[in-house]
């Protein structure tokens, strides 16, 4: 398969990953789907409860220790970089990973003039559990993939 006709595409850590590699290396894919996904790493830090930040910190570090990691490794730092289409769906009830974390990459994209299209279900949290929300998340994903063939 060539790189032009790749997509990529994930939920939660596979979200994040998602953002990462759709602004570290854009040339490797057509479109991107993030479905609710981590946009900073400082800011998701700062978002869970404090009795998650041992396990956070053993995970992806301590923002004031390990600055230059949390710097890097957050797709928000590449924004310039993320230039093709994407779809970001988020559940507004999320509590692992909070609406704000899409909001912000969302915002920042659009102020760049970049293709974002932006799915918010204000009745899920992480992840879409809903048969109704399930019908109109895949058929969103089917429109826009075909879009961006």
């Amino acid at each position: 398969s060539s790189r032009e006709k790749l997509f990529v595409m994930g939920g939660s850590y596979g979200g994040y990953m998602t953002l990462l590699l759709a602004g570290r290396n854009p040339e490797y894919f057509r479109a991107a789907i993030d479905i609710v996904g981590v946009s900073n790493l400082f800011t998701f830090y700062n978002s869970v409860p404090e009795h998650w930040k041992p396990m956070m910190e053993l995970w992806i570090g301590n923002p004031e220790t390990d600055r230059e990691r949390f710097i890097k490794d957050s797709p928000i730092t590449y924004l310039d970089d993320m230039v093709n289409p994407m779809l970001i769906i988020q559940g507004a009830n999320d509590p692992r990973v909070v609406k704000e974390e899409s909001d912000q990459i969302v915002e920042a994209l659009r102020a760049k003039g970049r293709d974002i299209e932006y799915l918010v279900f204000d009745d899920e949290g992480h992840g879409i559990t809903k048969k109704a929300n399930e019908k109109i998340a895949y058929r969103r994903m089917a429109e826009f993939l075909e879009r961006c063939k």
